[in-house]
């Protein structure tokens, strides 16, 4: 027993010592950030903006940026310090405006591979095709400006600070999926139908990646790398659709548009018809925010959808009728159902979700999860049925145990901006948070969450998916300044314990 509570007692000293190391980094970040006059942050941000492929015209910004910073630095005394004292700080100021600017020159230009591999990560690139080699530093300073500055919107006031002191100390120094291969260029941009919706990539096996583009659904095979094929052209629509969700599985494609209506095609048939129709209500208006496929009790395939009316429709997809329908009240933005129909999770325009019993017709609540201080965008039930996880705007993921839903399991912060995508890979073992800019999260279900792998990107986030076997993990970037891509990445281990990797690949 003493062997044991030693252990435990390292093992709680370790962790503190983690959380203690994790909030001096924050408030060095915090210090750095907010030491820099308002002008030098707008000259950082319109340096980080403007893009040029002419590389004289990148470095004459860089000099003019430069020169800005040195006009800044050369106030002297006029900010009420005295010139000794204050010459080391401006020095400091100095250097690190220099590292940033150097960093934001990077983006200045398109990156410099088309198609990343493994070889090219040892030699400096990263996922995105930009060459980071002898830039360690700088990466790491323009990082931390954009956890630091990335805006974070809200449509319940809170404190940012509030969650992050809630959500449990996790050890992010694991890796169970490592880089394989990324797509890159304007073809592989996924089309992000609302900024708060961005579930818009899917896999239907390790070959078969689909994602939404110029109002297209395109399939990318990555071991064919930069080849394509168009599913869904947007000809086949009808007119002035304009794509909002989307999704793929059992052989037919679904998407959705702001009005409420949608097409279905199958995907063995290239040229076959496209079916469409409308999931509106009364008022003709009526988004869908949302779109996941799930199996019925025979063996049919549903499309569930989330309106902004609040309705919950679950569509047939061979008769397209409505199998079901439920209402919220308040704007439903995601939905998940459990694989025996059992149980439902709902979130959307309210800092709680909901678990409903369809079963049980128009009053079917079971229970409300509480604990988010904000709207909440992505829900997944896990395949047994078990866990339920929520993503909200307050950029964090909660998990609940569905037999004792009023107590959250976890609480799973991010870093810099709300959780849109949340699932749980097929097998069971991992959860995904993917945030609306720079990072995914994968957490390990067998370990309580306590262990998780972080993949940082660098820009804004279309969408996460897992192949069904699990052995497979896309993501998507769609940034107009750091550019776009389609990357897979491919799982290492199960055992138990896992090896560290770099925090950026």
């Amino acid at each position: 027993m003493k062997g044991g509570t030693d252990e435990s007692d390292g093992e709680e000293e370790r962790m503190d010592n983690k959380s203690s190391n994790s909030s001096n980094d924050e408030d060095l970040e915090a210090a750095v950030v907010d030491s820099l006059t308002e002008e030098v942050v707008s000259q950082m941000q319109s340096l980080s903006v403007e893009r040029s492929a002419d590389a004289g015209v990148a470095r004459s910004g860089g000099n003019q940026g430069r020169s800005a910073i040195a006009a800044h630095n050369s106030l002297g005394s006029g900010d009420g310090r005295s010139s000794n004292g204050s010459s080391n700080a401006r020095n400091v100021e100095q250097d690190m405006w220099n590292f940033l600017d150097n960093a934001a020159q990077v983006f200045g230009n398109s990156p410099e591979l088309k198609e990343v591999v493994v070889s090219d990560i040892r030699n400096g690139y990263d996922p995105q095709g930009y060459n980071w080699r002898g830039k360690v530093i700088q990466k790491e300073v323009y990082v931390g400006y954009r956890k630091r500055m990335y805006p974070r919107y809200q449509d319940v006031q809170h404190n940012v600070k509030q969650v992050r002191q809630m959500s449990d100390c996790i050890d992010t120094m694991h890796s169970f999926y490592d880089f394989r291969y990324s797509a890159i260029g304007d073809d592989f941009r996924c089309q992000i139908g609302n900024m708060q919706h961005r579930d818009m990539l899917w896999a239907t096996s390790s070959y078969d990646v689909y994602y939404s583009h110029a109002g297209s659904v395109y399939c990318w095979n990555p071991w064919q790398r930069l080849a394509r094929r168009r599913i869904l052209d947007r000809s086949q629509m009808p007119r002035a659709f304009r794509m909002r969700s989307m999704c793929v599985d059992g052989g037919v494609v679904f998407v959705g548009d702001s009005k409420g209506d949608y097409c279905v095609k199958a995907l063995l048939a290239d040229t076959g018809p496209v079916a469409t129709g409308s999931l509106a209500a009364g008022t003709g208006v009526d988004a869908i925010r949302h779109a996941s496929p799930t199996v019925s009790r025979s063996g049919a395939l549903h499309i569930v959808s989330s309106h902004q009316s609040g309705a919950v429709r679950r569509l047939d997809a061979c008769d397209l009728s409505v199998a079901h329908a439920s209402t919220m009240d308040w704007a439903a933005n995601c939905s998940s159902l459990a694989h025996d129909g059992t149980m439902q999770c709902v979130v959307g325009n309210s800092t709680d979700a909901q678990l409903v019993d369809p079963r049980r017709g128009s009053n079917g609540c079971v229970a409300r999860l509480t604990g988010h201080l904000d709207y909440s965008f992505s829900c997944a039930l896990s395949p047994d049925g078990r866990l339920v996880a929520t993503g909200s705007q307050d950029t964090s993921v909660r998990v609940y145990d569905v037999r004792w839903p009023h107590q959250t399991l976890a609480t799973l912060g991010g870093y810099v901006g709300a959780m849109h995508v949340v699932k749980f890979s097929q097998c069971g073992r991992f959860l995904l948070g993917m945030e609306s800019a720079d990072y995914v999260h994968m957490y390990d279900v067998q370990s309580s969450f306590k262990r998780a792998q972080v993949v940082g990107l660098m820009g804004e986030t279309a969408g996460a998916a897992f192949s069904p076997d699990s052995n497979c993990l896309f993501l998507s970037v769609s940034d107009p300044v750091h550019g776009s891509s389609l990357a897979e990445y491919n799982l290492v281990s199960t055992d138990a314990e896992e090896t560290p990797h770099s925090l950026y690949y």
